[in-house]
């Protein structure tokens, strides 16, 4: 049965701000520990730093909590502003998604090309540049053809525009809600993998992201919850426990029975996800984090999670391993200047290419929208 459209729920929420800024610093977290640990064998590290490093990024993987915060928020935001659009709202959703997130991602895509492919790369030995690896990076669909991602950390992005597709399409056939509908896509990103095994020949990188295209349940749970959570709908409340339930069993339902062994490798995942769905609950409904800093962090949190790659490999090499060998013994310091960098170039990438970007889109509907209104108030006068 067809499911009428999802009622807009308007207002900008700091609390969902204050999440992507969380998130975002959680993933530099994870991947400035972990290179700052590995990448200094002649220093010998502060041994109790080392020891809550590697039990934040190793046995509670703090970087796998920011990327399920990042996609159930993703889920709770995006597939909403479908129905605020008066006016051919997909073609407008395209739009508006193409300037939110291509701009400042193709200028990722060049640093992230010289600062972290071409001068590092495997073993910080670098690689060759690859111009067909860099065209196909540009598109943000390198995963589904094979070919690996420049950053490692693009492997989000595909399963972005894969969810975004499903949207469309959901909401094309008014079944935004529909959990027998949401169950199909999920099933069919399951089965993605072997499809591209059968008709291609992908590399393990390649391979492991089309994988791990299974966290798409977070975002169907995100979108479902908020539904519930906003507007009431007990019926999607119900929904979102299934799919929530189902998502997080399809992750980490052999690694839960190495429970009773304690085996902490094992138990990293659904630990990390478990935590990740509760500060997500929580945060939504008992503990809605306000502030200026919040929003702010929220709304350079994309800038963020694609620039600090771009950041702490060159950081490393030109500052950090220049500094005296009692500054190099605290990865965490490594960490905090990562990040505050980070933060002032995200800062800067968001005010003069990301919002300017985002309001040409805007733009560009509104100008179109103006122009087909008045049309449809006359065909509908007719009528």
């Amino acid at each position: 049965m067809n499911t009428p459209p999802i009622k807009r729920s308007s207002g900008r929420y700091q609390y969902i701000d204050f999440l992507r800024g969380f998130a975002a610093l959680l993933v530099i977290y994870q991947h400035t520990i972990d290179f700052g640990t590995m990448a200094q064998p002649d220093i010998s590290l502060n041994a109790v730093e080392v020891a809550i490093a590697h039990f934040f990024s190793k046995q509670i993987g703090i970087g796998e909590i920011g990327v399920c915060i990042f996609l159930m928020v993703s889920g709770f935001v995006v597939p909403f502003s479908l129905s605020t659009y008066p006016v051919e709202p997909i073609k407008t959703f395209v739009i508006h998604r193409f300037f939110r997130l291509y701009p400042v991602y193709w200028l990722s895509v060049v640093l992230g090309l010289v600062f972290v492919w071409w001068r590092f790369g495997v073993n910080q030995g670098g690689n060759n540049i690859d111009w067909l690896m860099f065209i196909a990076n540009l598109t943000m669909f390198q995963a589904f053809v094979g070919i690996d991602n420049i950053i490692g950390s693009y492997w989000t992005l595909a399963l972005e525009l894969l969810f975004y597709f499903f949207c469309i399409y959901l909401f094309s056939r008014r079944k935004m809600t529909s959990l027998k509908s949401i169950v199909l896509l999920m099933l069919a990103v399951l089965l993605l993998p072997k499809l591209f095994h059968r008709v291609m020949n992908v590399s393990a990188y390649s391979a492991n992201v089309l994988f791990y295209l299974r966290y798409i349940g977070y975002m169907f749970f995100g979108l479902l919850y908020r539904d519930w959570l906003l507007n009431k709908n007990n019926a999607s409340g119900k929904k979102a426990l299934f799919v929530l339930v189902w998502t997080f069993l399809i992750f980490t339902g052999r690694d839960i029975l190495h429970f009773w062994t304690l085996d902490t490798a094992q138990l990293r995942s659904p630990a990390a996800q478990l935590i990740a769905i509760t500060i997500f609950i929580l945060t939504t409904t008992v503990f809605k984090v306000q502030g200026k800093l919040g929003s702010f962090l929220g709304k350079i949190s994309y800038s963020m999670y694609l620039y600090h790659p771009v950041i702490f490999y060159p950081l490393y090499t030109y500052v950090w391993r220049n500094l005296p060998t009692d500054w190099q013994s605290h990865p965490n310091l490594f960490f905090v200047m990562s990040a505050l960098l980070t933060i002032a170039f995200s800062y800067c990438t968001y005010r003069w290419l990301e919002e300017p970007s985002i309001a040409l889109g805007k733009k560009l509907t509104r100008q179109r929208q103006a122009s087909l209104l008045p049309t449809i108030s006359n065909m509908k006068v007719h009528v």
